[in-house]
C-alpha cells in the first residue's frame, strides 16, 4: 500500500498477484449478496484488478496500524464495484438487439505476459523473471503459465480448465505446460547464480 500511495503502479500488479485470492473472496461475498452466486472467472479477474486500482487510488488514506486489511478497510468501495458490475450485466442487450449503433467494442485488456513486459521496464525482479521465462518457454507457454498462476491466485478452483478454454487446449495439456515450465525455472534458479533470487518467488511454488 505504501508503494501504491507513492504512485508505483507496478504495486497494483504485485498486490493482485499476492493477495488476489483474498480480494476475490470479498468480491464473491458481495456478488452473492447481489444475486450472482457463480461469477465467471474472467469477470471476477477483472473485478479484482479494478479493486486493486481502487485501492491504489485510496492507498494514501490507509494506515497499517489501523487494524484492518486494505480490502476490509475498503469494503464499501469493493461492494460498489460489485454492484456496478451486476448492474452492467443486467443491462446488457443481446447482439441482435444492440445492433450496429451499440458503439465500438471495448479495448482488449493486456494479458499477463504484456503486463510482465511493462513491469520489467521498471522493476529488476520482473526483468529477471522475464529473462528466465524467455530462456525456458515459448511466448505461448509463458502466457499459459502466467494465466494459470493468476487464475489460481484469484481463487479459480480449476485454473487449468479456464486457461485451456482460452487457448483451445485440453486441461491436461495446460497442466503439462505449466509443470515443464516450472521445472525448468526451478532448475535455472538452482543452477545459475544469476537466477537464484527466483527461488523465493511464489510463482515457482
Amino acid at each position: 500500500m505504501e508503494m501504491m500511495a507513492a504512485g508505483d503502479m507496478a504495486a497494483v500488479f504485485l498486490l493482485v498477484a499476492e493477495f488476489g485470492d483474498q480480494i476475490a473472496m470479498v468480491l464473491r461475498r458481495h456478488l452473492r449478496d447481489l444475486g450472482v452466486a457463480d461469477p465467471r472467472p474472467d469477470d471476477l479477474q477483472g473485478l479484482v484488478v479494478d479493486a486493486g486500482l481502487a485501492l491504489q487510488e485510496r492507498a494514501g488514506a490507509w494506515r497499517a496500524d489501523g487494524g484492518a486489511l486494505p480490502w476490509t478497510w475498503a469494503d464499501r468501495r469493493l461492494r460498489a464495484l460489485a454492484s456496478a458490475h451486476v448492474g452492467v450485466r443486467a443491462g446488457e442487450l443481446p447482439p441482435d438487439v444492440a445492433g450496429p449503433e451499440a458503439g465500438p467494442a471495448p479495448p482488449v485488456e493486456a494479458d499477463e505476459v504484456e503486463v510482465l513486459h511493462a513491469l520489467a521496464r521498471e522493476r529488476p525482479d520482473c526483468r529477471l523473471l522475464l529473462q528466465a521465462l524467455d530462456s525456458v518457454a515459448s511466448p505461448r507457454n509463458q502466457s499459459i503459465l502466467l494465466s494459470v498462476k493468476v487464475q489460481a491466485a484469484l481463487g479459480d478452483p480449476s485454473p487449468s480448465v479456464t486457461v485451456a478454454r482460452q487457448h483451445g487446449l485440453r486441461p491436461d495439456a495446460v497442466r503439462q505446460v505449466v509443470k515443464r515450465a516450472l521445472d525448468k525455472l526451478r532448475g535455472l534458479a538452482a543452477g545459475d547464480d544469476r537466477f537464484a533470487p527466483l527461488a523465493d518467488l511464489a510463482l515457482l511454488a
